[in-house]
């Protein structure tokens, strides 16, 4: 289009100027009236060399407009002005066609994401930072979803200046973390108490600041795992107390039995012979040792609940895990299994109380003993895994793994499957993990193996 645009310039100036000199010729030949036929030639030949590139100006300024002002049904009809227009009006039309596409699926994809935002359960409120320090600001928000204001029990607020005077609490918790941050907060009457988990994040776009406030009402979700973890608690204490009491209490009727007459009466010793002596005598041996029973149970019960304050010393891992692999080395060379130590790094080091973790390590070790009973090349390894920001010791075994529908109860207190078997062993090392500011995972497989991993 370019070539053929100034090929029709270049011609119309040279015969604009082919006519100029033959004007000139003319008029020093005193031809008067050629002269005039070849100045109106001239005129003529100028007036349309200017509409000429008036038209092309016309076209380039309608284009421009166009997409300044994202008028996208321009149409350009290379009919109306010759095939040279035709190529420059075809590549404005596909320009415009392609800034027309884009702009839908743009609005396609703000849409989408807008409808995603609007139907989570996070509440989300984002606005320009200066507005939030800016009391007289009647700037809009930039989005306010459902959930936010049925969180907070507002209505759909369109400027943020009259959000922020129904909500000055919340106002005031975005401030103290609008550099970015977490926090909680409590709000709510007695009747309906909420708590937030509230964080704000900062974004640089365009030369501006601006802030997304997230939160969520966290408050009836740890509500529920409390009655959730309560319940499996109070299934677990009232089968352990129906184990105990039940015996105790057909004993006690049998010992009252024993002791009265048909009518109640107390029967004096003479009347007791040596068989009742010995009934009495089992039946208070038995109480005894389910008294002793609960006893222990309740002295297990203070054992979880409480953990003692971990103190807490670098300790050189590979030495530690060796010294833990010497103590359990008869127990496990008895049960007739292989242990596997990984090799550690000799500098590695971890911040923990030595005899807490060593008891986890002594619970998790005995676990796996047991769990690998009866199989074929029984072996446990122990190995640690060091990584920039968390450390991570592993106790594995290729016994027969954890069943699927107890793989949730495992570190409930009390809750065990072993014959004699406590039940606190991993609630315990699981509270003493959580004590160093660690965690105690597991995975398992049923029939295949299982991994508990020590995470500080």
């Amino acid at each position: 289009m370019i070539k053929r645009f100034t090929l029709q310039v270049t011609i119309r100036i040279i015969a604009i100027l082919a006519s100029c000199v033959l004007f000139s010729y003319l008029l020093l030949n005193y031809l008067w009236f050629s002269s005039i036929g070849i100045g109106f030639t001239i005129f003529l030949q100028v007036f349309f060399l200017i509409r000429y590139v008036n038209n092309t100006n016309y076209s380039l300024v309608k284009f421009l407009d166009a997409l300044k002002n994202e008028d996208y049904s321009v149409y350009f009809s290379s009919s109306k002005k010759g095939d040279s227009f035709a190529k420059l009006f075809d590549d404005f039309n596909q320009i415009i066609k392609t800034f027309k596409q884009n702009k839908i699926e743009k609005e396609a994809q703000y849409k989408y994401f807008k409808y995603i935002l609007e139907h989570v359960n996070l509440g989300i409120i984002s606005i320009k930072k200066d507005d939030l320090f800016n009391k007289e600001s009647n700037e809009e928000m930039l989005f306010l979803n459902k959930a936010a204001c049925d969180i907070l029990q507002q209505p759909q607020h369109k400027y943020w200046h009259r959000f922020a005077n129904n909500v000055p609490w919340l106002v005031s918790e975005i401030k103290k973390t609008a550099d970015g941050g977490k926090t909680l907060v409590d709000f709510g009457d007695e009747t309906d108490k909420k708590q937030l988990s509230l964080e704000t994040i900062e974004i640089q776009l365009l030369g501006n600041t601006y802030l997304i406030i997230t939160f969520q009402d966290i408050r009836s979700e740890i509500e529920q795992k409390e009655i959730e973890a309560w319940h499996n608690v109070i299934r677990v204490l009232a089968h352990e107390m129906l184990n105990s009491f039940t015996p105790v209490s057909s004993l006690a009727s049998t010992l009252k039995s024993i002791t009265e007459d048909e009518h109640g009466n107390i029967l004096s010793i003479d009347k007791l012979d040596q068989e009742d002596i010995q009934d009495i005598n089992m039946a208070v041996t038995t109480i005894k040792k389910r008294s002793d029973g609960l006893l222990a149970f309740v002295k297990d019960y203070r054992t979880i609940s409480n953990v003692p304050i971990p103190l807490l010393n670098q300790i050189n891992i590979k030495k530690f895990l060796s010294s833990i692999e010497l103590l359990m080395k008869p127990t496990i060379e008895e049960a007739g299994i292989k242990l596997q130590l990984s090799p550690i790094p000799a500098n590695a080091t971890i911040l923990a109380d030595s005899k807490l973790i060593e008891q986890v390590l002594i619970n998790l070790i005995n676990n796996s003993i047991h769990a690998l009973e009866g199989r074929e090349n029984p072996t446990i390894k122990i190995n640690c895994i060091i990584e920039p920001d968390k450390t991570t010791i592993s106790i594995h075994d290729n016994g027969n793994g954890i069943e699927e529908k107890i793989f949730n109860q495992i570190f409930i207190p009390f809750y065990t499957t072993k014959k004699n078997g406590s039940g606190i062993g991993l609630s315990l090392s699981k509270n003493i993990m959580k004590k160093h500011g660690g965690n105690l995972l597991v995975n398992s497989e049923a029939g295949g193996y299982t991994t508990f991993s020590l995470v500080f």
